[in-house]
């Protein structure tokens, strides 16, 4: 009987791996996704750490070599600049903690922090009427980790979905 039961956990386990999903027959996330995430996650909320910091402690663009013409008068200096961009760091910073230890929540962090970075380029492009090579840089991957962290909402949501209402 034993043996039966081993078999068929076994075979369901394969099954599971096979189509991608797991126990509660959510999708799950393959590692190479979580591993393209937490790069990107590290990447983009070190990167905003640093240029915000960089954009707070000089508002003229000094220590970027960024004149403030560049924003075609949008805002005066850098500084509101900054202040969001190094709250995009710490975001995406928490977000890449919370994936790492597999929180609860990481699906929603990693979300916010990538898809306020997306607005952030998007919004940044518009403003200097420009696409600069650092865009390429900085963007590509934020594109690269929204879709790595898709099976990851998808398997948060049809969790929060199938779970009993109390």
């Amino acid at each position: 009987m034993e043996t039966t039961i081993s078999g068929s956990r076994n075979a369901n386990i394969t099954e599971q791996k096979q189509s991608g999903t797991n126990s509660r027959n959510t999708v799950r996330q393959r590692i190479w996704q979580r591993i393209t995430l937490l790069i990107v996650l590290g990447y983009e909320g070190l990167g905003a750490l640093a240029g915000g910091s960089l954009l707070v402690a000089e508002p003229d663009g000094r220590l970027m070599d960024m004149p403030v013409e560049i924003m075609h008068g949008v805002f005066n200096d850098f500084l509101i600049p900054g202040l969001i961009l190094f709250g995009l760091g710490i975001l995406n910073t928490t977000a890449f903690i919370s994936v790492l230890r597999r929180s609860r929540i990481d699906w929603l962090l990693a979300g916010l922090g990538l898809g306020g970075l997306a607005i952030w380029f998007i919004v940044e492009i518009a403003i200097l009427q420009e696409f600069h090579w650092l865009h390429a840089m900085w963007g590509f991957p934020v594109v690269a980790g929204c879709l790595a962290i898709l099976p990851l909402i998808f398997s948060r949501w049809s969790a929060l979905r199938s779970s009993p209402v109390s």
